[in-house]
């Protein structure tokens, strides 16, 4: 069965590759993709949303979402990793698509949609929590809200020492996702600071030489990462997209998360209660997430390169057709 997905993203490096890897797969449906700040501005990040999907040849509508946290104003991007476009300094057209309102978006796609679906959340919270806030009958009828965020077993943070990224840049959003009762499932730091991926984990790709090879050998050459191994790159982002596409990518357990949104040092920390998770300790909080802690880096890299090289190829050949 094709799963019907909503891609909410901060595009960024690693977004791009998510979406790009979301397109080439015929498990998923993407209903539509909605933009928020995050990695760069939201000026950057919609803009690149739509370019993408102009680059896709997505038909689905792209959407303009939260430009900051839900309340909190001392959040800073991370254009030193991303670069100050988002995209290491890849330019693509500009797009002239009519971008939405991504509330109004995310409400009709999920109210339309025949069956369930699920929101794949790549960027900062914030939208997700305007949903859960504004709408919240609605964002009780998403299957599953699988979110690259956060992190466990002693590799917590990113953006500071306590917390990841996304989750830091808006922990009060991230905070009234994990208290709102929907099925979640989490892939943060552990799992994706394993998901290692370079040219040389992508032959079949970098073989076809097309546009999305070649933007994925410029993004990956300028991924300013202290974490990237030899020109490798943690695939946060793509990491996530796959475990919907493929499920045994990853191996999750269903164990109980908050998120520290008050702490002066620990903000944005999620925490991951593991006692009982083997069933005989003491967790005294319900189990509300489904937590990645492992991943097959070999079954993730042979997803990607796969579907990406088969992506790149059919573009090529309709841009031969054009």
């Amino acid at each position: 069965m094709v799963r019907p997905i909503i891609i909410d993203t901060d595009p960024g490096i690693d977004d791009a590759l998510a979406i790009m890897l979301a397109a080439a797969s015929p498990e998923v449906e993407i209903l539509g993709i909605t933009a928020v700040a995050g990695n760069v501005g939201l000026e950057h990040t919609a803009r690149n949303a739509a370019a993408l999907a102009d680059l896709l040849r997505l038909e689905c509508p792209v959407g303009r979402g939260a430009s900051g946290p839900l309340w909190r104003r001392d959040r800073n991007s991370a254009s030193d990793v991303h670069g100050d476009n988002g995209f290491g300094g890849y330019e693509l057209p500009q797009s002239s698509r009519a971008l939405e309102p991504a509330l109004p978006l995310l409400v009709r796609l999920i109210e339309s949609s025949a069956e369930p679906v699920t929101v794949v959340a790549i960027g900062p919270l914030t939208n997700i929590a305007l949903l859960i806030n504004e709408y919240p009958e609605t964002a009780r009828k998403v299957e599953r809200f699988v979110i690259m965020g956060g992190g466990a077993q002693g590799d917590l943070g990113n953006a500071t020492a306590a917390a990841e990224f996304n989750i830091y840049y808006d922990p009060d959003a991230a905070a009234k996702m994990f208290d709102f009762g929907v099925p979640i499932t989490m892939v943060g730091l552990n799992v994706t600071h394993r998901a290692l991926v370079g040219r040389a984990h992508l032959p079949r790709l970098f073989a076809s030489g097309g546009k999305v090879a070649d933007m994925i050998g410029h993004m990956l050459g300028g991924y300013q990462d202290s974490r990237a191994d030899g020109g490798a790159m943690a695939q946060h982002d793509s990491l996530a997209v796959a475990a919907v596409i493929d499920p045994a990518v990853i191996t999750t357990h269903l164990l109980p998360v908050d998120v520290e949104n008050t702490g002066r040092l620990t903000a944005g920390m999620t925490v991951v209660d593991f006692r009982g998770w083997d069933g005989e300790g003491d967790s005294r909080r319900p189990s509300n997430c489904d937590v990645a802690l492992e991943v097959d880096v070999v079954r993730f890299r042979d997803l990607l390169d796969s579907r990406l090289s088969v992506l790149d190829a059919s573009l090529n050949a309709q841009g031969e057709t054009r």
